[in-house]
């Protein structure tokens, strides 16, 4: 019965020094700590920058437009006669060309520019400095074109010229709709919810000049 009660005593003692040894080197944690509550501890500036670089281009904004454009040279035909209040006059002819487009265009956020210097997190509060909003594409597809006018004889260099400058003047016209304005209002509606949802509870978000 001696040696039985020796044997756990011994027993005992060995994964007691066991037990402090793991301890030590940080296998196990301290008896202190094991009941203890532990914060929440959120991932850090590296990873946070990931997962906003995985949301890539923050579309948030979609114009739509439709331009109508023309152009005018002096024709090879025969000239016209043009009624004047004293007369008439002889004139050339005139070629024209109308063009109809329809397109749109989009605008966002390209949040793979978010480096480490934009990104600020200290315990449960975080500030992203986010890149400003930009034009990402304006898009008329082949069918969004349709002549409305063609008198004379036009190149296919000519037509394509007209196509470019109504796509052009969609752009512009998102632009003076205010359209990066938008984008930007959305692209920080978006990104402070995403950020909330990971767990943050004070957050600040900044555009970039």
């Amino acid at each position: 019965m001696a040696k039985l009660f020796k044997k756990i005593i011994i027993a005992a003692a060995l994964i007691f020094v066991i037990i402090f040894l793991f301890q030590k080197i940080s296998w196990l944690p301290s008896f202190k700590n094991i009941f203890r509550s532990q914060p929440v501890v959120i991932d850090e500036t590296p990873i946070i920058i990931k997962e906003i670089n995985t949301l890539a281009q923050l579309v948030t904004v979609t114009f739509t437009d439709e331009v109508v454009m023309d152009t005018a040279k002096v024709g090879n035909g025969m000239p016209s006669l043009l009624p004047l209040s004293i007369g008439t006059i002889l004139t050339p002819s005139v070629d024209k060309l109308v063009i109809i487009g329809r397109g749109k265009v989009i605008a966002g956020t390209d949040l793979k520019q978010i480096k480490e210097k934009d990104v600020f997190v200290t315990g449960d509060s975080i500030h992203v400095n986010l890149p400003a909003a930009q034009i990402l594409q304006t898009i008329v597809n082949p069918s969004g074109f349709e002549t409305f006018i063609e008198q004379g004889s036009w190149s296919e260099a000519a037509a394509t010229s007209l196509k470019v400058k109504i796509r052009d003047k969609i752009t512009k016209q998102a632009l003076e709709q205010q359209i990066l304005k938008q984008a930007n209002d959305r692209s920080l509606n978006i990104i402070e919810v995403f950020l909330r949802n990971t767990g943050f509870k004070k957050i600040g978000i900044t555009i970039s000049s």
